[in-house]
């Protein structure tokens, strides 16, 4: 996680730790090592502590390779955003994807359109899940994040575009 840290959050911030209990330490150390060093505490109990708290937690509806492909096949389908790098996507892809580096989304952000459903993937749903709550800060909230990325679609033998070469 220290490397998307590094890539993804601005390090003037102060950082709030929410990790398993006893990882905290373990979490600091790791982004100390990426020249994040300005974290203010942990959670006390990780996510557990919020349990009586839904106003501060979101959850992404998730939605699997069968579900997404039926989707697909509808009148009305999700846009495909898919934020792996440039090169996983040109190896294979679902088609007629948009392809946003995760990196890259927020600088982006405006590339993606609002007011449609958007299922997000990845190779296999760290990077999605990520940018489903990047997404989300900047108010597209109608996300749905694929489960086992790519892999899984493949998995499930749906049709992906291979580039020629």
């Amino acid at each position: 996680f220290a490397t998307w840290a590094g890539s993804l959050l601005d390090g003037t911030h102060p950082i709030v730790i929410i990790a398993e209990p006893g990882r905290e330490q373990e979490a600091a150390t790791r982004l100390g090592r990426v020249g994040f060093d300005n974290v203010a505490g942990y959670l006390d109990g990780g996510m557990s502590a919020l349990g009586s708290r839904s106003d501060l937690i979101s959850r992404t509806q998730r939605v699997t390779a069968a579900s997404l492909a039926e989707q697909l096949a509808s009148a009305a389908p999700p846009l495909i955003l898919d934020v792996r790098g440039a090169k996983e996507w040109e190896a294979a892809r679902i088609s007629g994807s948009l392809n946003i580096p995760l990196t890259h989304l927020e600088e982006q952000i405006t590339q993606v359109p609002r007011g449609r459903r958007i299922a997000v993937h990845c190779a296999s749903g760290y990077r999605s899940a990520i940018a489903a709550s990047l997404l989300a800060r900047h108010g597209i909230t109608d996300v749905e994040d694929l489960v086992g990325g790519i892999a899984a679609w493949e998995a499930a033998r749906n049709q992906t575009v291979v580039h020629p070469g």
